[in-house]
């Protein structure tokens, strides 16, 4: 369950309709095998940071938060914040 701002700098915590929430994939076990393919995470950025911030999947490195411009995620300032 959701219960915080996905972001690390932020300590808002879940408000329902505010914000923005984010259905990713999960990542594979720590074992290898790879985790069921309908498996999904939800993350959630509070209202505040879904302005400056986006969130984005990488399959070698899990889940980054990034700066976004005028809605458009920025590669090079972004912090993992689920590995894969």
């Amino acid at each position: 369950m959701i219960s915080a701002c996905s972001n690390p700098c932020c300590s808002a915590t879940f408000t329902h309709r505010q914000g923005r929430l984010f259905r990713l994939p999960k990542r594979p076990m720590d074992d290898g095998r790879p985790s069921n393919t309908h498996s999904v995470q939800h993350f959630w950025l509070c209202a505040d940071c879904c302005e400056t911030y986006s969130l984005e999947y990488d399959k070698n490195l899990g889940v980054a938060i990034t700066h976004s411009f005028q809605g458009f995620p920025s590669p090079e300032l972004r912090q993992i914040i689920a590995k894969a």
